[in-house]
């Protein structure tokens, strides 16, 4: 069955509709850097300056920063490991992110369950317990928090956004770094080319997971709009 998808190529540095197969036959390794480079880190670099730039002049927003951050870390994911995912996006922290501190062996995780899944999912982060104790969370904008960690006497993981945004971008510069090492090339490069396909195909009624209603008012949608 042939792939439709929203390709991205470098020739005009811009996107267009093809298939999966005549777009794999134009993209290269310099199409996943200049990709990387032109628009996935860009556009999060003018999103969230924007945003920051907000909440530094009128203190509100926090959760808009970090709805910000997350969502590319989870596309990232997917362009590493081919699929798109939790684990894939933990993956990419772990072993980006873990690169500029190697606190995100332990922060990844609840970093990600917590704030990612809380706010794109119940609008508010998550808290958990582990054995007899709680970990809440602590969304901070404080100059003089110099890394994000945890604090066990309040219960509390702190996450300062300004923070973990530089450290993101850093990560990002490591991964586009990576696509010169010969060693890494073609894992990355495959992965890359199924992950952007999976996350960039068109989709039919059918394909998309929800239930009775939610299709049928996708199909009454569809049916108005694009005739």
């Amino acid at each position: 069955m042939t792939t439709h998808i929203y390709g991205y190529f470098d020739d005009s540095d811009d996107f267009r509709l093809t298939t999966g197969k005549k777009w794999e036959g134009k993209f290269f390794v310099s199409s996943a850097k200049k990709y990387l480079q032109n628009h996935l880190l860009k556009f999060l670099k003018d999103d969230f300056s924007v945003a920051f730039h907000s909440f530094k002049n009128k203190k509100v927003g926090h959760f808009s920063l970090l709805r910000i951050i997350f969502p590319h870390i989870t596309f990232l994911g997917s362009l590493y490991k081919g699929e798109d995912g939790t684990e894939s996006a933990l993956k990419f922290m772990l072993d980006y992110m873990g690169r500029v501190s190697k606190e995100y062996e332990y922060l990844s995780g609840v970093y990600y369950m917590s704030y990612r899944h809380g706010l794109l999912h119940t609008n508010i982060p998550k808290i958990f317990s582990f054995g007899k104790r709680k970990l809440g969370w602590q969304i901070t904008y404080a100059d003089t928090i110099s890394a994000n960690r945890g604090d066990s006497l309040q219960g509390k993981l702190f996450l300062y956004p300004k923070l973990f945004y530089d450290d993101l971008c850093k990560a990002i510069n490591f991964y586009i770094a990576d696509f010169d090492n010969i060693r890494k090339q073609k894992d990355l490069f495959a992965n890359f080319k199924k992950g952007f396909i999976e996350m960039s195909k068109i989709h039919s009624v059918k394909d998309v997971r929800v239930g009775k209603l939610g299709k049928t008012l996708l199909r009454k949608g569809l049916k108005r709009y694009s005739m």
